[in-house]
């Protein structure tokens, strides 16, 4: 997970300091281990002014994540008396979530566009501002449906030996990886079309805008969303290389797998009709068991060790 360098900390919430934070409906006590101000220009979600790179008590070092200012409640009595409304409330829903430390470890976590509450002084402009920034205001966030992708166990191994080969070993997937996510996606839909499953009329008209959906996701994700830190240096290369080639181009399944992880936050965040949200997921657990049977071929087999040089350059 890309965690750069802290510029100043705002005053509210400090480094090391204990505190609440929002994590879908419910709080959880977290640790901040950067605080940084973005602008316009560094800014890494889209959002402005005062961020946090936390960590979950309790939780795997992969959830750990860049949060606004307002995902965050002081560790007090008034912060605990907040989530304890809050789990209360989701009890009554008979809908209890489960703490991510139970869920498949996530490689690199999917902020997506972080809520953040509009200040226009009329309601319609703080709409549209809303609109244009892609944010939306606390109430919002937490009335979002949980979409849960879930993962198979032999893709969790692959997701386990992902991580240890990348942040333990100093290792890195060789790329232009072959087949790409665009070439693995368009062999998925071969598969598709050449197996006699029975479909929907509805899903089956879909596969072709899901698969460019998921397309232009993992474009859009990759760079901000889906990288470990010591992988932004080869990503610079990769960019300065390729030129205007996306990067569903470059990188392959090893990376793609780390967006189904995070994918239903992502998809939290679109206007989705539920009957797309079914078949969307439908689809998405069918292309992990797809690259269950294909794995020897999708996966590589052994991650490229890196020069001193370059592990002395992903740590600037």
């Amino acid at each position: 997970m890309a965690a750069p360098n802290p510029n100043h900390q705002p005053n509210q919430f400090t480094t090391d300091e204990y505190v609440l934070a929002y994590h879908g409906p419910l709080l959880y006590e977290a640790r901040i281990l950067l605080a940084e101000s973005w602008n316009e220009s560094n800014t890494l979600l889209g959002s402005v002014g005062p961020h946090y790179f936390i960590h979950y008590k309790g939780w795997k070092q992969t959830w750990d994540e860049w949060v606004p200012e307002m995902r965050l409640l002081k560790l007090n009595e008034a912060g605990f008396a907040k989530r304890r409304a809050l789990l209360e409330a989701q009890t009554k829903k008979n809908r209890p979530a489960p703490p991510p430390s139970s869920e498949s470890p996530a490689p690199a976590s999917v902020k997506g566009k972080e809520p953040k509450a509009p200040t226009g002084k009329k309601g319609e402009s703080s709409r549209k501002r809303g609109r244009d920034t892609g944010l939306d205001t606390e109430a919002e966030y937490l009335k979002r449906p949980e979409v849960k992708i879930v993962i198979p166990d032999v893709l969790k191994l692959q997701l386990v030996d992902d991580w240890e080969n990348v942040t333990k070993n100093n290792q890195l997937v060789t790329l232009p990886r072959k087949p790409n996510v665009r070439e693995l996606l368009e062999e998925y839909r071969e598969y598709v079309n050449s197996t006699k499953k029975e479909r929907s009329t509805r899903s089956t008209a879909l596969l072709s805008e899901i698969i460019a959906g998921i397309t232009l996701y993992f474009d859009k994700a990759l760079g901000n969303n889906l990288l470990y830190r010591f992988e932004r240096a080869q990503y610079v290369e990769q960019k300065r290389a390729a030129g205007d080639k996306p990067m569903s181009e470059v990188y392959g399944a090893e990376h793609l797998l780390r967006l189904f992880v995070n994918f239903g936050p992502f998809i939290a965040y679109t206007n989705i009709d539920t009957e797309s949200l079914n078949i969307l997921r439908e689809y998405i657990n069918d292309i992990m068991k797809w690259m269950i049977k294909e794995q020897k071929r999708l996966f590589v087999k052994e991650y490229e060790t890196t020069t001193t040089q370059y592990q002395n350059l992903s740590r600037t």
